[in-house]
């Protein structure tokens, strides 16, 4: 299945999403509460596990970033996702605070984008080698 991140999925907020083979780095959580809010700057995303309150990953669309990904899922991944449409499956990239080097702000992990199937509630990091993105410029 290819995907283009194009159209994205509605989404309830508060959303129950359960990665089954967890996110790298926190295997051990599975289960995620997904919220949202919309801002100036367009929808920030907020995943926090059930089971630790502590942590909370900030996602944003590739869009924010004008990023448009091409990506392609394995029969494995597929499965795991249990998609068959790529219309089903939300796009997003992970924030990360650099605190120790020069440039500050916040960063995008391009290579590993994490893809949520909002219907069934399911997610995990696709984690990419070499991201195939298509730049996308407005003329705004």
């Amino acid at each position: 299945m290819n995907q283009q991140t194009a159209a994205t999925p509605e989404l309830a907020s508060p959303t129950t999403i359960v990665f089954p083979e967890g996110i790298p780095g926190f295997e051990h959580l599975k289960t995620y509460r997904l919220t949202y809010s919309d801002t100036e700057g367009g929808r920030i995303y907020r995943l926090r596990p059930e089971d630790d309150p502590e942590i909370e990953f900030t996602l944003v669309d590739p869009q924010f970033y004008a990023l448009n990904y091409v990506l392609a899922l394995d029969d494995t991944e597929q499965s795991l996702l249990q998609a068959e449409h790529p219309e089903e499956i939300l796009v997003l990239l992970m924030l990360w605070k650099d605190t120790e080097g020069t440039a500050g702000g916040l960063h995008a992990n391009i290579a590993g984008p994490i893809l949520i199937n909002v219907a069934k509630g399911l997610g995990m990091q696709k984690i990419i080698g070499n991201p195939r993105m298509e730049l996308s410029i407005s003329n705004a």
